[in-house]
């Protein structure tokens, strides 16, 4: 698994455990719906400026937000 496959895998839970959609999170963080679905399908990679906006509307720390991801890579 890479780092950006993680990062979108944490991302995914945060939204699951918050009730959240895609089209939610575009709309919280601003950045376009379609951009956001890429991403969460993994056909792109979230930028750090995604992380940071992600993480604010998630009420999360950007660096626990990538600490999860990285646990993930083992």
């Amino acid at each position: 698994m890479q780092l950006s496959a993680a990062v979108a895998d944490v991302v995914r839970s945060l939204l699951a455990d918050r009730g959240w959609s895609g089209r939610q999170l575009a709309r919280e963080t601003g950045i376009n719906q379609a951009t956001v679905a890429r991403k969460l399908r993994e056909e792109s990679a979230f930028d750090l400026d995604d992380l940071q906006a992600i993480a604010n509307a998630l009420s999360v720390d950007v660096i626990d937000l990538m600490s999860a991801a990285t646990r993930l890579l083992g």
